[in-house]
């Protein structure tokens, strides 16, 4: 269906290109907030990827699907904004949680670990989120999210088993100061 799209958008139709946009946006922005955790940041990261596929749609050959292509767009602007902005080592502030009304410990004890998890994942450096987020977020192979970044299946592999090890090494370290 997307190939049928690009093909009308290419030809002008801007109508086509805005129904690619609306097919793809929610997922881009999903991998874009991933990566900059910040609302309005992923936002305009999504405007100006969708801004640059219009502007090289023409030069898109199909040789990969659109999702990819905008993926590849969506994570080398991502990448492009920490650098500029110097949030390669970005932290995730501590979350606060306020509850008004009564919850038990099982219930505490389970949005304690989601929290956790949560600040963990955000403390990653950006290309273990992103690699993460394509990973188990959007449920994209190791094939696929190697093409979407433009990096070796290896390297893929290693980010995914590297984010494993201090999720759990984090957490795992996080448990001991609680006890």
């Amino acid at each position: 269906m997307d190939e049928n799209l690009i093909r009308k958008a290419q030809s002008g139709d801007n109508d086509a290109f805005a129904q690619l946009v609306q097919k793809h946006s929610a997922d881009a922005y999903r991998t874009a907030f991933m990566v900059l955790r910040n609302r309005s940041e992923a936002e305009d990261v999504v405007q100006e990827a969708f801004l640059t596929c219009y502007s090289k749609l023409h030069s898109f050959r199909m040789e990969s699907s659109f999702k990819t292509w905008l993926y590849r767009i969506v994570a080398n602007l991502c990448y492009d904004r920490l650098r500029r902005q110097n949030r390669e080592s970005m932290a995730y502030s501590r979350l606060s949680l306020s509850i008004n009304m009564r919850a038990g410990n099982d219930d505490m004890a389970e949005i304690e670990k989601r929290l956790d998890l949560k600040e963990v994942v955000s403390s990653l450096r950006p290309e273990h989120r992103l690699v993460l987020a394509l990973y188990y977020g959007m449920d994209f192979g190791v094939q696929q999210v190697a093409r979407m970044l433009g990096i070796p299946a290896g390297t893929v592999k290693s980010r995914l088993s590297t984010a494993r090890s201090l999720i759990k090494e984090r957490l795992e370290r996080g448990r001991e100061y609680a006890l």
